[in-house]
């Protein structure tokens, strides 16, 4: 398996957050019923539907957070704020690197989130996903924290996490996507295409997940594969 998660970015997780739309409800798996459907593109159709706002709503808040900072940058205030956002993002503040913490907090798009959790998840039918709400399959250290998987290597210790909710598991993935090393390459992107003006492109953001999975370059190849079979009932068209 593959994926890390910050163990803070657990703990943080322990109070569920107020949604920031009134229309977008806590959920957790439970709460995605597939079992009525036949055609695999209703399927795909009400779990993409399911999943769509939470995303969104999630993203959102990420980009309020964004608006906040750059506030503050160029008025030069609220710096104890600054200051806690840049630890939450594990980003070094002695330096004051304002285009290294941009460039973490900002909005991962739509289509990649989408294909990864349903990649991850099984469609959200897999033991991760009904028992923990876990949609992206990722891992935990502290004993108790999770689901231990039943194929773990002798001697891990990892968990693949538990979440309260469906929404927790998607707040837990974007905050893994922008502070995880390895995904270094994905916001690079990001960064490369807001500076141009270009909107999010989520093919190329794909490419920047080569490390979430031991199959490299096959997974990246799948994800993208299931971005441009399934984009306009991803964007809800």
């Amino acid at each position: 398996m593959k994926k890390f998660i910050l163990l803070i970015c657990l703990l943080s997780l322990n109070a569920l957050s107020p949604a920031l739309y009134a229309d977008v409800s806590i959920v957790t798996a439970s709460d995605l019923d597939m079992s009525n459907l036949k055609d695999v593109k209703d399927k795909k159709k009400r779990f993409f539907d399911f999943l769509r706002p939470i995303v969104n709503d999630e993203n959102a808040k990420i980009l309020k957070l964004r608006n906040e900072l750059i506030a503050a940058k160029n008025s030069n205030s609220n710096k104890a704020f600054v200051e806690k956002t840049a630890k939450s993002y594990s980003v070094d503040w002695q330096q004051e690197n304002w285009d290294k913490l941009l460039e973490r907090v900002d909005a991962v798009a739509l289509e990649v989130v989408l294909a990864q959790s349903a990649n991850e998840s099984a469609w959200g039918q897999s033991r991760f996903a009904q028992q923990g709400n876990n949609f992206f399959g990722q891992w935990c250290y502290k004993k108790g924290c999770g689901i231990v998987p039943k194929r773990r290597d002798k001697g891990s210790t990892h968990e693949v996490a538990s979440f309260k909710s469906v929404n927790d598991s998607v707040r837990s993935y974007l905050k893994n996507i922008n502070t995880g090393r390895v995904y270094a390459p994905l916001r690079k992107v990001r960064r490369e295409d807001r500076e141009q003006g270009k909107p999010a492109n989520a093919y190329d953001q794909a490419g920047g997940l080569i490390k979430y999975s031991q199959r490299r370059e096959a997974y990246v190849k799948e994800i993208r594969s299931m971005i441009r079979v399934n984009k306009k009932l991803m964007l809800g068209e």
